[in-house]
């Protein structure tokens, strides 16, 4: 059976965006780059949100490998993220790009078919709000959090409507030349 793994940056005071939805004080280095690379290539798919799916597929589908700007990092990353399947859950997308799948009802029972299937792990790349729902039924499989060293103060959490604590194991840790840290957890199981 499949994972599911969560995959998100976050700041040191616990925001994946900033106030304006904003990215880019995320540190992105070469370092980075490769770890990338390696993990979202050992993968077969990416569970997304509406808006980061909209944000990769207009960053990551429109690279121009030719731009002198892009380095060899990133347009590696562009050709795995072209290869790899795409899981879109939007109530309000009436059609995706390519061969996306689109997930609009049913949220949890879909992506809990798409965890038995056969294959390599998935990742999930959302917001806080499909993060907490697949979270509550035991579908996230790892929580994989890379914190950047740096404090927003205000902005996007990394969960919302968590309505119980949720006990986590850590599994591995990573720090990155760049003071990234990756904090990699397993949810506990319940009492």
């Amino acid at each position: 059976m499949r994972k599911l793994v969560s995959y998100m940056f976050t700041s040191l005071d616990g925001f994946i965006a900033d106030r304006d939805g904003g990215l880019d004080w995320v540190p992105i280095d070469d370092e980075l780059m490769r770890f990338a690379n390696e993990y979202f290539g050992a993968a077969d798919g990416i569970v997304f949100g509406r808006k980061v799916y909209e944000g990769f597929v207009d960053y990551w589908d429109r690279l121009d490998p030719t731009d002198a700007s892009v380095t060899p990092l990133e347009v590696e990353f562009a050709e795995i993220f072209r290869d790899m399947t795409r899981i879109v859950v939007s109530k309000t997308l009436d059609e995706v790009d390519g061969e996306a799948v689109l997930i609009k009802d049913e949220v949890a029972q879909a992506i809990a078919d798409l965890k038995r299937q056969p294959g390599r792990d998935l990742l999930l790349i959302c917001g806080p709000e499909l993060r907490a729902t697949l979270t509550r039924h035991g579908l996230v499989d790892r929580h994989r959090v890379l914190v950047a060293p740096v404090v927003l103060g205000d902005g996007q959490p990394l969960f919302s409507d968590i309505e119980e604590p949720l006990g986590l194991k850590l599994a591995e840790t990573r720090v990155f030349d760049g003071g990234v840290v990756m904090l990699d957890y397993e949810p506990m199981p319940s009492a």
